[in-house]
Order: C-alpha cells, then structure tokens, then sequence
C-alpha cells in the first residue's frame, strides 16, 4: 500500500463512497448486458422516501414505483439529520461524492475554485428552498415524484428514462459538472433540495413547532391546505440558514478545535470541500458543515481537531450511518406499508372476513391504480376491502365466505382483453386461429406485454383473452399462414420483452408459462370484429350522486372505426368535459354493429345535445399530460339513435 497516497486521508468515508460508485456501476453494467435486469437506480434514495412519507400523511398514499427501502431510509434520514448530521450527504449521496471529485478536476483546469460569498451566496441559497417547495407541492398533490423530471443522478444512469423531462435534466446536469468544477460544492449548497431539507432539521424545533400547530388545527377541523406549512416551513428554513449560518442545538455531532493544541497550520480549511473556515472556529456549527471529518483527518497535531472533544472517534461518523442505512434496510425488510387500505363494510361484516391474496398485478403501480382496482372489486357482492401495496404488486382482498369463494374473486379481478395488432385486408372473408393457455396473467399490463411479443412474433391480426385456469388466448392469422406452434410458444415464454414507448427502448421481465397449443380453423370476419371488438365501459362526473331514474340512455349505432379502443376512450374525454350531466359511456358489438350508449341526467341535459356532442366532427381531449388536443372524429353515426329510460 503507497503510504503517501492514504496518509491523513479518511479511509472509512472514502470506502463508503467507492462501495455506493461501485454499486451503482454494477447495476448499470448489468442492465447494459441482461435485458431482464431492471435497476431501480434511486431504491436508497432518503429524499423520495420523504417525499413519500408526505404523501402517506397528506393523501394517504405512497408515490408511484416507491420502494419501503427508499421510505425507511427516509426515516432514518430524518433522524439522523436533526440527531446526528447530514450524513447521508457527507458520507453516500453521489451527487455528494461526483461534485467533490469533479472539484478536485476542476482544480487542476481552473488552477482554483471560488467560494461565493456575500449577497451572492445568500440568494443563491434560496434556489434549494424554492425547488424543495415545488418538488413537494407537486408530489403531494399528484402522488407522482416530481424530483424524477430534473434529478441530474437519475436522468444519467437511467439513460434519460420516459419519466425525465429532458431539458429539466440536461439543464441539472450541466449546473452540477460545471457548478463543481467552478465552485465549491455548488450543487449542495444551492440546488439540492435535500440539503434543504437536512437543514430545515438542523431548525428542528421550528419544524415541529409549524408542523406540530397544523397537526393541532387539522384535529380542531380547522381545514388548512398542505400548502401552507410547507411554504411556511420553506420561508423559515431559508431565513434561519442566511441569518445566522449555523445550527444550534442539533446536530449533536460536531466538530471541534482545541485552540491550546491547534498549530494555525490552516490545513483544516484547505481540505474541507464545503470551504469552512475550520481553523477559525472553536465549534464547527456552520449549516453547510456534513461531517465528512476530512479537517479531522487531514490535522497533523493530534487532538487538536476531535469530534465532540473525543480522541480517536474519526470512524465513529461512518459507523453511524453503515448502522442507519442497516436500520432502514431490516425495517424496510420487516414491515410492509400498504399504498391504499380501504374497507367499505362495518365491523360486524369483519369479524368473520378472509382475505385473498394476489401477487403479481402489474397495474397497480400507484395509488390512482391501486384505487382503480379498489373500485373495481367493490362493485363485487360480498368483497368488503381492499389493502394494495404496490411496491411489490400484490393485493389482500377481504371478503366474505358465505357470499364468496377465492375462485369467484379470482375471476372477478380478471378483465378479459381484446387487443388488433394489424389491420386485416378488406378482401378478406375468413381468419385462421391459434389457441392456447396461459398462466401467471393477470391484468392489462399483461395483455400490452403479450400484444408486444405477438408484434415482434410477426404475421399477427390480433388476440383475444377470457377467463380460465390458465387464462385462454385466441391469436388470429390470415388465412394460409404457416403457423410454428414451437416458435409461437418460445416468443409467447421469453423471460424479457424490449420495446419502444416515447422513443426509448424499455425491457422488462415477462413470467408468461404457455400451455395446449392448437390451430382451431378459421372464423369469419364478422364474428372475428365481434370478438374484438372492445367492450368499454366508464363512469364519470359523480354518477353516484344522482337517483337512477334521472339517468337515461341514447344508444347509437356507428361504423366500425379503426384503433377502435383508443377512439372511443378519446370519445369520453371529449364527452366527460364538454357536458357534466353525461356521467357514463359504454360501446359493444351487436348484430354485426357497433354500439355506443351515452348515460346522461335528463334533468339537466337532453338527447340533442348528447349527440351534437358524440358527433362533432372534432373531439377535445384532454391528455393525461394535461395538454388538450383537438382530434378529428373517428365515429360516424349510422342514425340518430334510441333514448332509454333506466
């Protein structure tokens, strides 16, 4: 070992940082070379676990693709921010670990780095407070973690994942490399909004004070919005930190010199990447300060540089967080925390409940799925709640026994699907079908998975899905093509599937077990639409408020339409916003003929102006973007259509 290169050097933190660089290139290397490897590059993350923890208090749910690793690192995050120091940022953050040695590079370019200091510095700070707003006023309110769409860690090793916003991030990024290179640790001290948040703890009891006092209001039925203790909480947190620069009673770690033995050699301060003047200080208070210990190591006077006045506990920082990161990891190992938890029956139906379990349900990823699903049983007699946790994709049903049986829920939760992959040639009488099983498919998810594997497969009209034990598929050919049933099953099998969403290559595990292939003959074009053809049905604008015999029904036949499922989604859109009494629209095949039914209050609207809307040569849609687009109007009406009274 070159003694020259690791003297006066804090090996314990330097070990921790090269063990996270080493994983993180590890995850990335793999995920270059097995298309079934999908890294979650940010499962350590503390910051999206807080922001995780505020959606479970505020909406009573967890953020999309959150992990209970990254909400207990949260936890301890916390408390060991206000308890003990920033050590999360000193000791494992990358961005931590990439401005410090960018900054070493950007020494011998730039020959020196300059520290910002006066008004300057003072008003950068509150860049981190602004963001740190805006990151949680948007992941409060969309339970969707807004950081993903500038983080500049994410965005690289993710390759600018779909959930990106490109400009967002390469504006990051370049602030990051050329912000270190420049100055001092420009990122933490000004951008990060979880160095923010680290301080804001440093001013714990102002934190509890705020948050403590709209506790005690929301108790009192006083309705406060969320939105103010966190402005609050942000105005102060900055104020605090530009006014005196320093923490008071916590942290409880802290660095301290010994002016009796200190030799005023300043090396102290040249080494301490937040620029701290170290050696001027009897109690190293400053907010910027992590506890990295780098002053600790590089003094050469022994003694004269301690940790709260101790000898020889320069590894204790270190230890400290390897013990919290082990905390969250058992934590996150032993306890579960559920996305939703909602029962809609009484105690008393309860006491004799039992609950189904289901894993593997790749829809419900979020709490807007997890509630969709949560609605979907519910309109199941004898199901009496639902508890979702869509870390792990799975699902505890509580239900009834004497109303209902484990199979019955099974095929409840299935939703058979109809998915047109080609388009066939109007010249054609006849297509030829493929049936088989097929097991470990639950949801929609799985029929786009399948859809994507019968793309690649080639030749492919379309499939259909029903219910069964495993789940029964037809996939329709034109008429004379070969058909390899080996082939067909090898495809249908494969353990990963790449594809293309938003213009970037997405590969993901596929457990699909594929049984009893058969060629069954040919069916005719007409019942070939009719079995794919999709039934839809939605609900919308409060239906439940109004008594059902306000609601009626024009049912209208149309022309069959291309991309007909997406249309006709696109036609509820359009309706749901362009009349608020129309509070439902359903479509199925009938008589070689698609129908739509339109279900509006007659109180408040009528069966003209239901369908002068339906009808419109141009659809409003509003986009799950939030962007609304006009679309030209795939549907033609054949007539005007029958009102039904419910």
């Amino acid at each position: 070992m070159n003694n020259k290169l690791f003297k006066n050097r804090n090996l314990f933190r330097l070990g921790l940082q090269w063990s996270i660089v080493l994983l993180l290139l590890y995850m990335w290397a793999r995920w270059a070379f097995d298309k079934s490897y999908v890294p979650n590059f940010e499962t350590y993350c503390p910051f999206g676990g807080l922001q995780a923890w505020g959606t479970y208090l505020v909406r009573g749910s967890l953020p999309c693709s959150m992990t209970t690793i990254q909400i207990f690192m949260g936890a301890t995050l916390m408390v060991g921010a206000f308890l003990l120091s920033k050590l999360f940022c000193g000791y494992i953050c990358p961005l931590g670990t990439f401005s410090q040695w960018l900054g070493k590079l950007g020494d011998k370019i730039f020959k020196k780095r300059r520290d910002i200091t006066g008004i300057a510095d003072k008003a950068l700070r509150s860049i981190k407070y602004i963001l740190l707003f805006i990151t949680f006023y948007f992941t409060l309110g969309q339970s969707e973690l807004f950081c993903k769409n500038y983080d500049p860690f994410f965005a690289t090793f993710t390759l600018f994942d779909h959930d990106v916003t490109v400009w967002m991030s390469v504006l990051s990024i370049s602030l990051l490399v050329l912000g270190a290179m420049m100055f001092r640790m420009f990122w933490c001290k000004y951008l990060c909004p979880l160095g923010a948040v680290t301080n804001i703890f440093r001013y714990f009891i102002m934190f509890a004070v705020v948050i403590g006092g709209y506790v005690a209001l929301s108790l009192a039925g006083v309705s406060i919005s969320y939105v103010w203790p966190l402005a609050i909480v942000s105005i102060l947190g900055y104020i605090l930190e530009i006014w005196k620069m320093e923490s008071r009673i916590f942290p409880f770690l802290k660095v301290t010199r010994n002016e009796d033995i200190c030799i005023d050699c300043g090396k102290c301060a040249k080494v301490c990447r937040q620029g701290i003047p170290v050696d001027k200080m009897g109690k190293v208070d400053h907010i910027d300060c992590d506890l990295c210990t780098e002053c600790v190591h590089a003094c050469p006077k022994d003694g004269a540089l301690t940790i709260n006045r101790k000898r020889k506990i320069g590894w204790l920082p270190a230890a400290i967080t390897v013990v919290l990161v082990i905390v969250a990891l058992v934590l996150a190992n032993q306890m579960r925390i559920p996305t939703i938890e909602v029962r809609w029956a009484n105690d008393a139906q309860f006491e004799n409940a039992r609950v189904y379990e289901r894993t593997g349900l790749k829809s419900v990823k979020c709490y807007g799925s997890a509630m969709n699903f949560a609605g979907h049983v519910r309109r199941v007699r004898g199901v009496l709640g639902v508890t979702a946790y869509a870390d792990d994709r799975s699902v505890e049903v509580y239900y009834d026994p004497k109303i209902l049986t484990p199979e019955k829920i099974t095929e409840a939760i299935f939703s058979a699907s109809t998915e047109k992959i080609s388009e066939v040639p109007d010249s054609a009488i006849a297509v030829q079908e493929v049936e088989f099983g097929i097991n470990h498919f639950f949801d929609q998810f799985d029929a786009s998975y399948l859809k994507y594997k019968l793309m690649q497969f080639g030749g492919v009209y379309g499939f259909d899905t029903r219910y069964g034990e495993p789940v029964m598929v037809r996939v329709y050919f034109p008429i004379g093509h070969e058909v390899d049933l080996d082939e067909l099953k090898e495809a249908v099998e494969a353990k990963s599937l790449t594809y293309t969403i938003s213009g970037q290559d997405v590969t993901v595990p596929v457990n699909f077990e594929a049984v009893d292939f058969k060629k069954t003959g040919s069916v005719s074009i007409d019942e070939y639409n009719k079995r794919l053809y999709p039934n839809y049905f939605r609900s919308f604008n409060n239906i439940d408020r109004y008594d059902e015999a306000t609601i009626s029904i024009l049912e209208m036949p149309m022309e069959y339409a291309k991309n007909q499922q997406a249309a006709i989604a696109f036609l509820q859109r359009h309706v749901q916003v362009q009349d608020s009494a129309v509070v439902a629209i359903q479509s199925y095949y009938r008589d070689a003929t698609p129908v739509v039914r339109l279900y509006y209050v007659n109180t408040l609207t009528n069966p003209e102006k239901v369908r002068a809307e339906a009808a419109a040569d141009s659809l409003r849609v509003l986009m799950k973007s939030g962007e609304l687009k006009v679309l030209a109007n795939p549907f033609r009406f054949i007539n005007e259509g029958t009102v039904i009274d419910r």
